[in-house]
């Protein structure tokens, strides 16, 4: 078959979750991927040893906070998530953590170590937006985005005016302003990092964001790749078509219409109603042809910024989990899901970023990491384990990303020594087998992730909202009539959210006059 209803390129989770929606309802759909397995940022490879399986690009997953798995029944196909009771470990040179947990009052008794102040305004914090919030949280994320004088109408109250309140800051000031703590503040503002946001005026309104997931992270199940197998489950079921190994090179129109796809090699597929992009904005300009955009919106795409920073993972087979320094003063840091090592003080991590920013890696590696085999031990042989750690890190190594694989052992050799300074059982034998996986490997991997821009562009002020990944296109629609965006350069980002791929199915079920079969989330509105 080479005709169907709407063709979706490139299979990453938010191409999958457009055409699942479409598929369901009742379009026939075809996703290209060109990769050999879909699933972009939602996949698992053994990258170190036989059997033991490591997610290469996402593993803390906040997807069951949104509608999409309960409106596809995602697992009734096999998706499922645990949520570990400690998710979050901030662990300190001076053998000092702090831990977050799934019960906020056990977080405040952990902040409370460090400040009782902090405490408190976490527990403020937590009940204002990770509970009397969450909703409108949700809608901004699965709804279109709104003009901010729009927003501004629809946000009354005094949440209302405190969300609005952080937009203009920094990140680092949005932090700062609630916590007095450095220990504490370093923990945020690592997470946000983490989350590939800059410390640049204008992402302050990513900390509520934050305060509505931080204690609510997943790990799925199996591996990342269950989610894409989930969702291409629900668009086969539904009669549609997942094409993997096949490069989409040219987005085909005509008279100003989307028509179809031309495959390399030469095989056409074609669009009877829709084309819709998952891929970043500047390839797709580029598949569809810039004079089809007009020289102004294809000169902005073309300036699309890729994240200043990047990481560089160590994947590691175990023969036993990591066990931390630091649980001496926490016991519970050994059993976190997500710790963070290398970032004792904001200057420090500050300085982290200056470095990163001028090609260089960091005098201390600094990042996020994770044993997913202490809650799902299906990772691993039995008995043992898989562990990564994500550090920070420049895609242009000194100038040069070639560089990252001219000095991969030594850089993996420096990770292990450097992350063994907290976990001193991370020697000898207990390591099996280990994997360096770089800015550069990202990008080869995923293309759209250009420069190892993990989350698919910038985000700063010019790249959030409407403005992404352009004011033009801000809507996920494009000039070309019938040509749509669904992937991560637009609202809401690159994160396992699904969100794109949802919001860009909701544009085009409307354009088509195609009545939902599900409930669509409504756009944010606060008025208490």
């Amino acid at each position: 078959m080479t005709e169907f209803d709407g063709i979706i390129v490139g299979g990453g989770h938010n191409g999958l979750t457009c055409a699942a929606y479409l598929a369901k309802a009742g379009l026939s759909v075809a996703v290209v991927e060109r990769n050999e397995a879909a699933g972009g940022g939602c996949t698992t490879q053994e990258l170190t040893l036989p059997g033991f399986r490591h997610n290469t690009h996402s593993n803390y997953h906040f997807l069951e906070e949104g509608p999409v798995p309960a409106d596809l029944e995602l697992q009734r196909y096999g998706l499922r998530y645990v949520y570990p009771e400690v998710q979050h470990a901030t662990v300190f040179r001076d053998g000092r953590a702090i831990t977050v947990y799934t019960d906020p009052k056990r977080t405040a008794e952990s902040f409370a170590r460090f400040s009782m102040a902090d405490a408190e305004r976490w527990l403020e914090l937590y009940e204002r937006y990770a509970e009397a919030a969450r909703s409108l949280m949700n809608g901004f994320l699965y709804s279109r985005p709104l003009p901010p004088p729009v927003l501004a109408e629809r946000l009354g109250g005094e949440l209302g005016r405190d969300l609005l309140g952080y937009v203009p800051l920094s990140l680092y000031e949005a932090v700062d302003r609630n916590f007095e703590s450095d220990q504490v503040r370093v923990l945020f503002k690592s997470f946000l990092h983490a989350i590939s946001i800059e410390n640049v005026p204008g992402t302050g309104g990513f900390f509520p964001r934050l305060l509505s997931r931080i204690a609510r992270l997943g790990l799925p199940v199996g591996g990342a790749a269950n989610v894409a197998h989930a969702l291409r489950r629900v668009i086969e079921e539904h009669g549609g078509t997942v094409i993997t190994g096949r490069h989409a090179e040219r987005i085909l129109v005509d008279d100003g219409r989307a028509t179809g796809v031309r495959l390399a090699g030469g095989d056409t597929l074609t669009a009877r109603r829709f084309v819709a992009s998952a891929v970043d904005a500047p390839q797709t300009v580029r598949l569809a042809g810039p004079d089809n955009f007009g020289a102004e919106i294809a000169a902005k795409v073309a300036a699309y910024k890729w994240a200043a920073h990047s990481l560089v993972s160590l994947h590691l087979a175990l023969d036993e989990a990591p066990r931390y320094r630091a649980a001496a003063f926490e016991p519970d840091v050994d059993r976190a899901f997500l710790f963070v090592l290398g970032a004792d003080d904001s200057e420090q991590l500050g300085r982290t970023f200056d470095q990163i920013h001028q090609g260089r890696l960091p005098d201390r590696m600094a990042g996020n990491g994770a044993c997913p085999t202490l809650f799902d031990p299906s990772y691993a042989p039995s008995g043992k384990h898989v562990a990564f750690w994500w550090p920070w890190a420049p895609y242009d190594l000194d100038g040069d990303p070639a560089a990252w694989d001219l000095r991969h052992e030594e850089i993996g050799e420096r990770l292990l020594a450097e992350w063994a300074e907290y976990a001193p059982n991370l020697t000898g034998r207990t390591v099996l087998g280990k994997r360096v996986f770089s800015p550069l490997d990202i990008e080869r991997h995923c293309v759209n992730m250009v420069r190892g821009s993990h989350h698919v562009g910038a985000y700063e002020p010019s790249q959030l909202g409407g403005n992404r990944p352009v004011p033009e296109l801000g809507q996920y629609r494009t000039p070309v009539s019938g040509l749509y965006l669904c992937g991560a350069s637009s609202h809401p980002g690159g994160s396992v959210s699904a969100a794109p791929g949802y919001n860009g199915a909701n544009a085009i079920a409307e354009d088509l006059g195609i009545t939902p079969w599900w409930t669509p989330v409504p756009a944010p509105r606060w008025s208490e």
